[in-house]
């Protein structure tokens, strides 16, 4: 992240009385409004942000009117301050239009509570919830299924339920909680043979405002017979088809091992390109950190992810880094695999603090692989 200019937060005001009569004389011989009859700014209540996403604040103020957003985490939301744009994308402070309209924009990672300040005067409050977005990992050896939940947001503590389908609706195997890294996991044992379909849900949190979402169905072939871990509580309004008669065979290969730290190492990282950042594409794609795998083995990294100190995540999608080969992020916008052996993050601005900063891997359960730091040095490291 790289540092930006402090913007304007409102108009300059009149302190000399004398002034301030004239003008309030002169705004009533010509029928117009003062600057103490305006009305106060107007924020409308947005449509809630999903997961790490960006939430669109749109408003009324005076035409020209330099705005100002005020914001809180909802846990904390007595306690409101002037929003600082922690993202490029981020927009916290505007100027109203002609027509007095606004457009702010701010990346949510919580419920939040939003209000905007012009000239001194706050608008009316509102609560925006965040919809959870969890993603769902499966993977099986014989009758035992390995459930990761990874959710965005990445709170700790957020409810989890595991879920199997039974027909048509949908059994509770089993409950819990996100962990410091936004991560839950589980292994449910005795599932019954055959293609089974999961989900995850993830929420609600009234705490933190964080409302119900769920997963995308994962179906996976399970090898075994057994009952759930944990019996429905509420029989399904339709009966599951009875098991096959002949269970699918256990897999005769062995499942594969848990990377271990160091397997995948941080081995390139170009904090600060040559030349004056910029949004070009270019520029950005000039800013980029190169992960490699150290073994020999082929490393699946499917919801691993990288996040830098300012809380910055590049998730990798499912994405399968061969032994010895190695995996280069751009900051900027591209085509995956072009060149080969690059991807791209999507991001309109450098991220990168060129005076110092660090990167760190880790697997969609949250286990730490690798990290790299650096200061004000170079402008790449090969950690």
């Amino acid at each position: 992240m790289h540092p930006r200019s402090t913007r304007p937060s409102g108009r300059a005001r009149f302190a000399v009385f004398a002034t301030s009569a004239v003008l309030t004389m002169g705004a009533a011989l010509l029928g117009t409004a003062s600057p103490a009859q305006a009305a106060a700014p107007r924020l409308n209540q947005p449509t809630p942000a999903t997961g790490w996403s960006w939430v669109t604040l749109t408003g009324t103020a005076d035409p020209g009117a330099g705005v100002q957003l005020w914001e809180a985490a909802y846990q904390f939301r007595d306690d409101m301050y002037a929003a600082t744009a922690f993202f490029p994308e981020d927009i916290v402070s505007t100027t109203a239009t002609a027509s007095g309209q606004f457009t702010l924009r701010r990346r949510m990672d919580s419920g939040f509570r939003f209000k905007v300040q012009v000239d001194g005067v706050f608008s009316n409050s509102v609560d925006v919830p965040n919809v959870a977005h969890p993603a769902l990992q499966v993977s099986t050896t014989g009758s035992s299924v390995t459930v990761d939940v990874v959710s965005e947001p990445g709170q700790p503590g957020l409810p989890v339920a595991v879920q199997r389908q039974s027909g048509t609706s949908w059994t509770t195997l089993v409950e819990g909680s996100t962990g410091e890294n936004g991560v839950y996991s589980t292994v449910l044992t005795n599932q019954p043979a055959g293609t089974q379909h999961y989900r995850a849900q993830v929420g609600p949190d009234a705490v933190n405002l964080v409302t119900l979402g769920t997963s995308v169905v994962v179906a996976v072939p399970v090898g075994g017979s057994g009952t759930p871990t944990t019996p429905p509580t509420t029989p399904p309004t339709t009966r599951p088809s009875p098991a096959p008669t002949t269970p699918t065979p256990k897999p005769t290969t062995p499942a594969p091992a848990t990377p271990k730290a160091g397997d995948v190492r941080f081995s390139l990282v170009q904090y600060n390109p040559a030349g004056k950042d910029t949004a070009t594409t270019k520029s950005l794609n000039s800013e980029y950190w190169r992960i490699t795998n150290t073994t020999k083995k082929t490393i699946n990294l499917k919801f691993w992810y990288v996040k830098d100190r300012a809380g910055n995540i590049y998730r990798f999608p499912s994405f399968s880094l061969a032994a010895g080969r190695s995996v280069t992020v751009a900051t900027g916008k591209g085509t995956n695999g072009k060149p080969a052996g690059w991807r791209y993050w999507g991001r309109t601005g450098h991220l990168l603090n060129n005076t110092g900063d660090a990167l760190y891997l880790r697997t969609g359960s949250g286990k730490l692989i690798d990290g790299c730091n650096w200061g004000n040095g170079s402008g790449r490291t090969a950690c």
